[in-house]
């Protein structure tokens, strides 16, 4: 075992010396509150609340106390928020304080919110922070605590999986944001309860925002899930179309409480350095030749930050049309929103442009920009960037228009900033296997001076310190780590576990040897262009029809990978058939979780995991999909990331779990549907072999065994020559895989992984319904849901599924559906 593995199970990620995870804030100056958003001078409102100077507010996993003392951070692994003092630089964790399950999102009211007839009974504490309020995504509750003594005070029910929270200037109401309910919860904060519930705020409702006065919510949705409102082409042309997709951004007004508006973020067109050899969708093969032109429609829209009369949204755009290539798959975006007329104020900035110009040791692809502060002095912020650890900083001109001041050719050295999240014991040590500092940072808060930034460390469980106080940008850099909560113990599944989320959240990884794999880029992708993260969220889906070499694919969500409970990890890795993982892609062309391996070599452009053989695309030949060699056991870092998506990656709660769903489950039985969608998994496509697969069992390189024919399958969407029925990345035009049938997904929490089918083309689950060979597969051919209303209870019971809902005995189907 050379000297990177041996040191693997010792280490997995190096403790800082003090670390944190995730809380918001509001911070005010003269008495309004303490915020999670650091904003710059003209975000201010005067005279709003008796002539106090407000803020605007916004979601985030840390925030700080308006007197700059305290920063309070969330601790999603181990279900605790972190208070630490920070004052005068003391960089120390003073408690930890137990919530409900996975918090997200922390705010701090303060004390003088209050109206002045509840200050003048005496209320006021010394810290003038009287309560904190905590989400709790699994619990579906928010954990309001008592500043003081920080001692858990109430608990108060919302909707279902909470993520984001921010308060409205004035401090009296609290906006939660509920993923999987589709809602945003209204909270009283003076009597803490929930005043309203407001609905129709679109799908996956994630980041949030107050602008300054309070009149306006803004709500990140946080996937892109369906056409723009003017598009005219049918889902088949869309899906797999760099263009076929908006990103959106709700608008609430405060006062009514209700939906007013939703805001289109467009596509962007790509630089032309970043140009594709072929267009998949409109028939034009491999030449060679890379160019084509793409788009990339903004997605994963994870937080939304308000400056001045401006809201800027990042998040990752996708390019999904082939031939796939790691610097044509996605972009790393930040849009514009004009907060006057709530419309996109300028093209989203690509902050992968220019970045190409930068020489090997330097360049590093901004991945993965998960949230976003502004200095409230200055037109300067920072942008959190996850996959590569780093903070990016940007500046905005007096239109709004924001810049990371790239290189504009090769012999222009440009002015990008990055701040690595290591501190100065930290920053020159050799990290071969990138273990040391602030890993997968996801959220930030900036002092009131605008002389520290406060950064949570998502994955390493830490806060890093950032000093942002010198005159010369290039001196910013990381002062201190401050643990925030227990790291697992090195040599147990739990940290083979977590190395496993690390490797999956990034895009650096261990050195390579290779130009685009040296420091500070690592083997995960080309130079930091890519992560796992970037097309499965927190291991789910990103909800993209992608063009790959099979044909449109649906991104798979991974909480159903294997059968909940019954996965057995041995030797840092889970054991096949016994841990019942399903067969794998929408053409059972994988068995075993590590043949992955080729997509970061592949896809993202990577080095790969795998040493002794040649890194990247070159080394492909070495890493079979199926036959002839099983992944499993050839590298420790690819078995902990298998280990990470069968024991580290949950399921989505359903909104409809605890309803009375009762005659859509009888009608599910009675169609038969058990027969697919039986057993544990909910599917019946369970691997009952170890890898390697024998020879016999691969048909065109497809497991046949687990294929199923259903009537999803259109020949005539490849020879009408306009839709997306077909492969990518062939040298001539090829009818995509699925006439011999598709592996069968499973429905565990099928509600929130829209749209539907292996091409995107249903994108209800009432739409999947509509196709009656599908629905009568499993009666032989005997339509047993004629009836409208019959489906709608169906669909009910379906959207119902999750972790929670017994499942049925696996069925048999009719011969003739399923396998060769």
């Amino acid at each position: 075992m050379n000297e990177r593995k041996s040191l693997l199970r010792s280490l997995s990620l190096v403790p800082a010396s003090a670390i944190t995870l995730c809380s918001v804030v509001l911070l005010g100056t003269g008495g309004a509150l303490a915020m999670a958003a650091d904003q710059s001078v003209d975000q201010r409102d005067h005279g709003h609340d008796n002539g106090k100077t407000s803020f605007a507010t916004r979601s985030s996993p840390i925030a700080i106390t308006r007197d700059d003392k305290f920063v309070w951070s969330v601790n999603p692994d181990t279900d605790s928020v972190s208070v630490f003092l920070v004052a005068k630089d003391a960089n120390k964790k003073v408690a930890e304080i137990p919530v409900g399950k996975e918090p997200w999102c922390v705010s701090i009211k303060s004390e003088n919110d209050d109206d002045d007839h509840d200050r003048g009974k005496g209320r006021h504490n010394d810290d003038d922070d009287s309560k904190v309020y905590v989400t709790n995504m699994v619990s579906g509750t928010v954990s309001v605590i008592d500043a003081e003594t920080r001692k858990l005070i109430k608990t108060i029910k919302v909707g279902t999986e909470p993520f984001g929270c921010a308060l409205s200037p004035d401090g009296r109401t609290l906006y939660v944001s509920n993923q999987s309910s589709d809602t945003v919860s209204v909270i009283d904060t003076r009597w803490d309860f929930v005043i309203k519930t407001i609905r129709n705020v679109g799908p996956k409702p994630h980041g949030i925002a107050v602008t300054a006065d309070g009149e306006k919510v803004y709500v990140t949705q946080l996937l892109s899930q369906n056409p723009a409102p003017y598009e005219v082409r049918p889902l088949t042309q869309t899906e797999g179309a760099d263009d076929g997709r908006v990103g959106r951004v709700t608008v609430i007004d405060a006062d009514s409480k209700k939906v007013i508006k939703e805001i289109v973020l467009k596509p962007i067109v790509v630089a032309p350095f970043f140009q594709s050899d072929g267009n998949t969708l409109a028939r034009e093969p491999l030449t060679q030749i890379f160019d084509d032109r793409t788009t990339a429609f903004p997605n994963l829209l994870e937080a939304i930050e308000i400056r001045g009369g401006f809201a800027y949204v990042t998040g990752t755009c996708s390019s999904p049309n082939g031939p796939f290539r790691f610097n044509v798959n996605v972009q790393s975006c930040l849009s514009v929103i004009d907060t006057r007329v709530d419309t996109e104020a300028v093209p989203s900035l690509n902050m992968n442009e220019g970045v190409n110009f930068e020489p090997v040791g330097v360049k590093l692809f901004n991945t993965n920009p998960f949230a976003l502060a502004f200095k409230r002095k200055s037109a300067e912020g920072f942008v959190v960037v996850a996959a590569t650890n780093r903070l990016l900083r940007v500046e905005v001109d007096a239109q709004g228009v924001p810049s990371i001041n790239p290189p504009r050719n090769a012999q222009d050295p440009g002015h990008i900033v990055r701040i690595e999240l290591k501190d100065f014991r930290e920053i020159g040590q050799a990290d071969p296997q990138d273990v040391i500092g602030g890993k997968n940072p996801r959220g930030i808060v900036l002092n009131s001076e605008d002389t520290r930034a406060y950064v949570m460390d998502f994955v390493s469980r830490d806060v890093a310190v950032v000093d942002i106080s010198k005159n010369d940008p290039s001196k910013y850099a990381t002062l201190a780590r401050i643990q925030s909560t227990a790291l697992p113990a090195a040599g147990t599944v739990d940290a083979i576990v977590l190395r496993g989320k690390q490797l999956f959240n990034t895009a650096i990884g261990p050195e390579g040897g290779a130009p685009n794999s040296l420091r500070p880029a690592g083997r995960m992708s080309d130079t930091g262009w890519g992560s796992c993260y970037s097309c499965h969220v927190d291991g789910l889906h990103d909800s993209v029809t992608w063009m790959f070499p099979d044909g449109p694919r649906q991104t798979i969500s991974m909480e159903n990978t294997f059968t909940h409970g019954d996965t057995i990890i041995r030797n840092g890795a889970p054991v096949l058939p016994d841990s019942h993982q399903r067969a794998l892609n929408w053409s059972a062309v994988r068995d075993e979780v590590q043949d992955f391996e080729r997509n970061i070599r592949a896809v993202s452009g990577g080095g790969g995991l795998i040493e002794g053989i040649l890194e990247g695309a070159a080394g492909l030949a070495q890493v079979p999909d199926l036959v002839g060699v099983a992944n499993t056991g050839r590298d420790e870092d690819l078995d902990a990331i298998a280990t990470y998506i069968a024991l580290g990656v949950r399921a989505p709660i359903s909104p409809l779990s605890y309803r009375n769903v009762s005659q859509g489950r009888r009608l599910f039985a009675a169609a038969g549907c058990q027969s697919c969608h039986g057993g544990e998994d909910w599917t019946n496509s369970i691997l009952d072999f170890r890898p390697p697969a024998a020879a016999a069992e691969v048909v065109d390189a497809q497991l046949t065994e687990f294929l199923c024919r259903v009537g999803t399958f259109d020949p005539a969407l490849f020879a009408d020559g306009l839709s997306n029925e077909i492969r990518a990345n062939n040298v001539a035009n090829v009818q995509a895989r699925g006439a011999i049938g598709f592996n069968v997904p499973s429905l565990i929490s099928v509600f929130a992984s829209a749209p539907y089918l292996h091409n995107g083309a249903a994108p209800t689950l009432d739409a999947v319904l509509q196709n009656v060979t599908h629905r009568s597969a499993g009666t032989a051919g005997i339509d047993t849901l004629r009836n409208p209303e019959d489906r709608k209870d169906l669909v009910r019971f379906l959207q119902s599924i999750d972790r929670t809902t017994t499942p049925f005995p696996s069925g048999r189907l009719p011969s003739g559906v399923c396998g060769p």
